[in-house]
């Protein structure tokens, strides 16, 4: 039940961090409108590449050492310290880097200076810390505080399109605030190390190892960005941002308990009970497959005319990216569940690694392809080719472990209940006034659709859920 406790937890938390942006993105795409919108995800893609630098791996690998040393309270202690003392070294570097970066523009500088407290954010961050002890509950309640904090600021203080300043400051310092808030709560989980006692620079290598990775997925999640931004303006940056940000929000949704999976299969692994591994990680990927098809036919469903009444008529061209890159949904999911749940957690670096350098290659070639000629079309189409080759590509790798049939089993049944939510929603989006009354509706219809499709074809998913919900009910 812990697991469970924390996948909610997490899931809940991952998506609040994206639903919130979409509650503030009408208001935010029409009060800044195109270039606005096209400014701050220039300027936030550049400010990605130092922030990577700052971080290193530490995340991924401080929850995953955290969690092989739950039990070990000195043994955990000493990693936290050595861990936090070289993330200030790196972010420090990284600082002086990215200063020196702004030195050299032209133009923004005042927008880079104030995504620069991101950066330093980046130092204070000890959310794998908490990962590690598999415990949530203090990084989601606090965190979910300040980002409503930070909902309501941006609707009472940005007004115009001249507040971009404010809108990049209040959005830095939230992360900044957000991160040091759950400092309090470390001296109960650690104790004192004499830091002479300290060897910072042993963790320097596999740190970077984790790195590698990150640096592919960086490049290619940001170069995206930067090209559109030198082949076709500020508005094709901004198109792009916002169809991302509804692609995330559905990959968030179905993938979400991965970080909540890792130190629970590190766990695993740790203690020598690999056999439950398996198990684990097919019962999450059939329960991917189940939500992202269903998010992925809500989204072509609705997307021509969610785009103008969400977003404004200026990001009209967002309906068509949608309803393409809404597939990208699947991939991402079943990427994250066989990559950043099995492959990390049984500490398959190379593996790991190889699949962000092909998503990195495949990525830089098709986006140089195709942005020159079809736009932000092309970003799109680029981004699904690259998950779909990491995707392969780690198949093929586990296929002795994982095979297509095992992988893959009862999609079919998710496909046919996909395609009747969007039979149901192409429907009702041509035929009916649209509203938010007719969204929330139309959600909750589609929905149900899918779940009584799933029960009559016994969908795998079924027995999935059902001894939670039987658990529930009995309370």
């Amino acid at each position: 039940m812990k697991l469970i406790k924390n996948m909610m937890y997490n899931t809940v938390y991952q998506v609040l961090i994206l639903i919130l942006p979409l509650i503030t993105a009408p208001y935010v795409s029409r009060t800044l409108g195109t270039t606005g919108v096209g400014i701050y995800s220039s300027t936030a893609a550049w400010l990605g590449y130092f922030v990577l630098a700052g971080g290193l791996g530490i995340t991924l690998y401080g929850n995953r050492e955290i969690a092989y040393h739950q039990k070990d309270k000195e043994a955990r202690s000493r990693i936290f310290y050595e861990l936090l003392s070289l993330k200030f070294i790196t972010v420090a570097v990284a600082l002086i880097a990215y200063l020196i970066f702004i030195l050299f523009q032209n133009k923004w500088e005042i927008y880079f200076l104030l995504q620069g407290i991101t950066l330093i954010a980046v130092a204070f961050d000890v959310s794998w810390f908490f990962m590690g002890l598999e415990n949530f509950k203090v990084i989601v309640v606090r965190n979910t505080i300040i980002r409503l904090l930070l909902t309501v600021a941006i609707f009472v203080f940005v007004r115009t399109p001249n507040d971009l300043w404010l809108y990049i400051l209040l959005l830095a310092l939230s992360t900044l605030i957000g991160n040091m808030t759950v400092w309090p709560f470390l001296r109960r989980e650690i104790i004192r190390i004499p830091a002479r006692s300290l060897n910072i620079f042993q963790h320097l290598r596999p740190v970077i190892m984790l790195l590698l990775p990150q640096v592919s997925i960086t490049i290619y999640t940001s170069l995206n960005k930067n090209l559109l931004q030198i082949f076709s303006g500020l508005d094709s940056v901004a198109y792009f941002t916002q169809t991302y940000m509804i692609i995330i929000l559905g990959a968030t949704l179905v993938s979400s308990f991965n970080s909540a999976f890792l130190p629970h299969l590190s766990g695993l692994f740790s203690s020598g009970e690999s056999e439950k591994v398996k198990p684990l990680i097919l019962k999450s990927i059939d329960l991917g497959n189940c939500i992202s098809i269903l998010c992925i036919s809500g989204i072509i469903g609705v997307s021509q005319t969610f785009a103008v009444f969400y977003f404004g008529k200026n990001f009209a061209p967002v309906g068509s990216l949608l309803a393409v890159g809404s597939i990208t949904i699947f991939f991402l999911a079943l990427t994250n569940a066989l990559s950043t749940q099995y492959l990390l957690a049984a500490k398959k670096m190379h593996e790991y690694m190889m699949s962000t350098i092909v998503g990195l290659i495949v990525n830089v070639l098709f986006n140089l392809t195709l942005i020159p000629v079809l736009g932000t079309m092309g970003a799109i189409i680029a981004t699904i080719l690259t998950e779909v080759s990491v995707a392969t590509y780690i198949l093929l790798k586990l296929r002795n472990l994982f095979t297509l049939k095992e992988v893959f089993h009862g999609l079919w049944k998710y496909i046919i209940g996909g395609a009747l939510v969007f039979v149901f929603l192409d429907f009702v989006n041509n035929n009916f006034p649209i509203s938010i009354l007719n969204y929330l509706i139309q959600t909750i219809i589609a929905v149900l659709i899918y779940i009584v499709t799933l029960y009559v074809l016994r969908a795998p998913a079924n027995s999935l859920v059902s001894p939670y919900i039987k658990k529930i009910i009995k309370r």
